[in-house]
């Protein structure tokens, strides 16, 4: 099919409005990368598709007489390349966790979107558009529901050193794995502060231990809290 200015506005409209339906979504979701920035990186990908497919065929029309010849894929991959540098800034590297890799994957695939409507390739990039919608609406809510590693700082005051062996055995029982253990022994009382960073998986298992570990003799007082990646 040959590609003229027509055909090229018409692809950038489509592939706009395939962004601008992905971008929606993580506007919704007080994203950095929203309806604007979608909308411009599907429009923009099919731009400089069309435009390398347009260029292709006026050189591919004097190719007798010249010897110039042109990479359909050369402009393409350079968005694709740009792209990375646009995904990389609506990343937010937290203490915790980094914020916004969905979101930057969101924008890829908007690229790749907007790269197949330039080609002509609309049953590919609609059906793209609603994978992504899947991925970023549907799958967001099971994995709400998913158990997961966590790293946690469990911080104990015990009244009776001796029940750190029955924390720990607790602790084996329910499958958390202890990276590293710190303690402060008070001579005066005879008790004991011990803090234990712990990877174990979260949901019904980790609160069931809490449980349990309140019933352990000699536990005055615990607290936990997410702890960085060691």
């Amino acid at each position: 099919m040959m590609v003229d200015e027509w055909t090229m506005v018409w692809r950038i409209l489509t592939a706009a409005g395939l962004g601008l339906i992905i971008g929606l979504d993580r506007e919704i979701h007080g994203r950095a990368a929203g309806l604007r920035t979608c909308l411009l990186v599907a429009m923009s990908g099919a731009l400089l598709m069309s435009l390398s497919l347009y260029l292709t065929q006026i050189f591919a029309a004097s190719a007798d007489s010249s010897v110039v010849r042109l990479d359909p894929g050369r402009l393409p991959s350079y968005a694709i390349a740009g792209m990375g540098f646009l995904g990389a800034g609506a990343i937010i590297q937290g203490r915790l966790r980094s914020r916004g890799v969905t979101t930057g994957a969101a924008m890829w695939g908007c690229t790749g979107i907007g790269l197949a409507v330039g080609a002509g390739l609309y049953i590919p990039a609609g059906a793209a558009t609603v994978v992504t919608l899947v991925a970023l609406k549907t799958f967001r809510d099971i994995a709400r529901f998913l158990p997961r590693e966590q790293n946690v700082m469990l911080r104990l005051e015990l009244s009776d050193p001796a029940a750190e062996d029955q924390i720990r055995d607790l602790l084996k029982e329910h499958k958390a794995h202890i990276l590293f253990v710190g303690r402060e022994r008070c001579l005066p009382d005879n008790t004991e502060e011990v803090e234990m960073s712990l990877s174990i998986r979260s949901g019904s298992g980790w609160r069931k231990m809490l449980t349990q570990m309140e019933e352990v003799p000699g536990v005055s007082c615990y607290s936990w809290k997410q702890a960085e990646v060691p």
